[in-house]
């Protein structure tokens, strides 16, 4: 049996945000091409995955539909005037919506392979990124929060009884918080970086409802170590008894060092021993089921990170 699936579609790089834009078209295809560089090795373990893209019922799990329409509208104008437009401020271009159904469909399909035992575990390669889309509105580059979809599609669709979502990234998860409060079936931890209070007015805060010990800030230039550390101790506050049946990572990697839009310090081969912690934990409290989503990261080092995360989710030696 191959060990891990490698799911990708291919509208997800046709949303055009503009190459002046971090999260240009470029992204994926850089990603790509150094994982097929490192083929040789990953060949054995990887199983590649075209993902079905969402429908709208697999939006509306956590998007009004006023929302849905809001982003399938716009693209549509956008394709119609041959320019690229804003929704809340997310660049929206005539491929967006078919991105945005693909990338949403990464982690439906992941999921599912993961839970029918195809693989162990799954990488999707998600474009846009999901983490800042609340119910109703797009945001932080995204236009539906894609790993908010997917729990909610384990929980309510695969009768999943218990889903740890972790999430690391430069801002704290609040709309993927907010679209997952209440749910006692779905516990959520986040490693993120401190907020720069003389940068913004409204720091963000942390819902009540959420374990502070699983909600951790690092300070700006914090490395490799420093977030290793951070994240065990997170993992360290989930009870024996809480499960879960699956963990979903929505990985940030504009935690890196050179991060346009971020200032924490992890290297790229510093990801490899992160995404270590992470599958060890999922293999000793839910059978190895691990599920990550690609969020942000923008910097140079995306590429090289990625590839020594797929070789650390394969069970392979460090590139």
């Amino acid at each position: 049996m191959k060990t891990t699936a490698f799911v990708s579609h291919h509208d997800c790089p046709r949303h055009d945000t503009g190459w002046n834009n971090p999260d240009h078209q470029g992204r994926l295809p850089a990603v790509a091409r150094a994982v097929y560089r490192d083929m040789l090795t990953l060949f054995e373990p990887l199983l590649e995955l075209e993902a079905v893209p969402a429908t709208e019922a697999d939006l509306r799990l956590v998007h009004t539909q006023r929302h849905i329409d809001a982003v399938r509208g716009v693209s549509a104008q956008s394709a119609a005037d041959g320019v690229t437009l804003l929704l809340d401020g997310v660049p929206v271009s005539g491929a967006s919506w078919d991105a945005a159904l693909a990338a949403a469909g990464t982690g439906i399909t992941g999921a599912d392979a993961v839970l029918a035992g195809e693989v162990r575990n799954a990488f999707c390669t998600a474009r846009p990124p999901g983490r800042g889309a609340t119910a109703d509105h797009a945001g932080e580059l995204s236009l539906f929060n894609n790993v908010a979809i997917a729990a909610r599609h384990l929980c309510e669709r695969r009768g999943v009884g218990r889903i740890l979502v972790t999430d690391w990234g430069i801002r704290p998860p609040l709309a993927t918080a907010e679209l997952l409060a209440g749910d006692d079936r779905i516990i959520l931890l986040s490693i993120h970086q401190q907020h720069d209070v003389s940068v913004d007015a409204e720091p963000p805060t942390r819902p009540e409802s959420i374990d502070s010990s699983r909600w951790i800030a690092l300070p700006v230039g914090s490395d490799g170590s420093v977030f290793a550390d951070a994240l065990k101790t997170a993992l360290a506050t989930i009870p024996e008894d809480a499960g879960p049946d699956i963990v979903l990572l929505a990985a940030g990697f504009d935690v890196l060092a050179g991060e346009p839009l971020g200032q924490l310090a992890v290297q790229p081969d510093d990801v490899y021993d992160l995404t270590r912690i992470i599958r060890d934990w999922a293999d000793a409290r839910c059978g190895g089921k691990l599920v990550l989503i690609l969020e942000g990261g923008y910097g140079k080092g995306v590429p090289r990170a990625v590839v020594q995360h797929l070789r650390a989710l394969a069970g392979l030696e460090q590139a």
